[in-house]
């Protein structure tokens, strides 16, 4: 799977889960920040991305928090 193919199912995911506006997510989205999500948002999400793109739970830190980096974090777990 592409990058633009991950980023664009992340985004979808968070557009639909925190109920935002098309558009809204960028690469350098923060997701608690910029996004709203909130603790039970973020393991929700989690538990959503590994359905998806079938890896392991994400463990929220920094470097995951940020749509860009994220959508790295994921790349680099699918191909685990």
């Amino acid at each position: 799977m592409q990058r633009a193919e991950v980023f664009a199912k992340v985004s979808q995911l968070l557009t639909d889960y925190l109920r935002l506006a098309p558009g809204e997510v960028k690469e350098t989205s923060h997701v608690t920040n910029d996004l709203g999500a909130d603790s039970l948002a973020l393991v929700e999400l989690g538990f959503k991305f590994m359905e998806t793109f079938g890896i392991g739970m994400l463990t929220p830190d920094g470097d995951n928090m940020v749509v860009g980096p994220l959508v790295d974090c994921i790349m680099g777990m699918m191909k685990k």
